[in-house]
């Protein structure tokens, strides 16, 4: 890497947001992050490079929301000498620092892949990685209609459901992973519950297929329903009396006392 000048504070208007679209919002995140900027200010600098009188923002775009929605006009940042290729690459490279989301990694592989025309073998070399690791990073953002992965780059799906879910389903069946995130947006489904449906459909025939997609939560309830019942199957009659507390048992066994009582002292009378 080039010589680093020291940090700075520029205008947050000087900045170029370039990159703002290979970034999840995150709404947690930002909040923990505005908590930090109001009680310490903003510690660790952003990172940007040069390009005539403005800045490149590479890496900081969380920092940069959480200052704007404190109220700061100012960012600090750390500007590098570097060209805005190999800036990217410093930053991918830089895992101990930044924990990525899978979807923002291949966003900015798809970057330096379409915009700069670095290689598969280029970029897996400066980054330590193979070939087929690049490959599977881009097949991540090109397999995923844009609808979808919208939906992942705002929040709204897990970068787990668009990378188990969403993208091998679109290989086979664009429409049905469109239909199902249109269902999942509305009603979300558990980690365990999604990869449940997706085994499912997978061993399904057509009609099957358009039942779950058409209703997946309707779906899900009637797989926890089977699952209880075969828990309780399972467990034996005799384990039954543990889902009852002491009292509902004493209160059971009298209820079965009495009755008995009756029964034989009816005739009596």
């Amino acid at each position: 890497m080039k010589k680093q000048t020291p940090p700075m504070e520029i205008d947050i208007h000087l900045l170029d947001l370039r990159y703002a679209h290979t970034r999840i919002k995150n709404a947690a995140a930002l909040a923990k992050m505005q908590n930090s900027i109001i009680r310490y200010g903003q510690i660790v600098p952003a990172l940007a490079v040069p390009e005539n009188n403005n800045f490149i923002l590479i890496d900081g775009y969380l920092r940069l929301k959480a200052l704007k929605a404190c109220g700061h006009d100012c960012i600090k940042l750390q500007v590098i000498e570097e060209n805005e290729a190999d800036s990217l690459f410093v930053m991918l490279a830089k895992n101990n620092d930044r924990q990525w989301e899978v979807i923002e990694q291949a966003a900015l592989i798809q970057e330096l892949h379409s915009r700069f025309t670095c290689s598969f073998g280029e970029i897996a070399k400066r980054l330590g990685r193979d070939k087929s690791w690049v490959k599977r990073r881009l097949d991540l953002v090109d397999s995923l209609p844009e609808e979808i992965k919208q939906a992942v780059m705002t929040g709204k799906l897990s970068t787990w459901s668009a990378s188990h879910v969403l993208v091998p389903l679109s290989r086979v069946n664009e429409k049905d992973a469109c239909k199902l995130t249109e269902k999942l947006l509305r009603d979300p489904l558990s980690t365990r519950e999604l990869a449940r449906l997706y085994e499912h459909y997978k061993k399904s025939n057509r009609v099957v297929r358009d039942r779950i997609i058409a209703n997946p939560s309707l779906f899900a309830r009637t797989i926890r329903l089977q699952d209880q019942d075969a828990k309780q199957i399972n467990d034996g009659p005799e384990n039954w009396y543990n889902l009852l507390n002491p009292k509902d048992m004493v209160d059971a066994l009298l209820d079965r006392l009495y009755h008995r009582c009756v029964v034989i002292l009816k005739p009596l009378r």
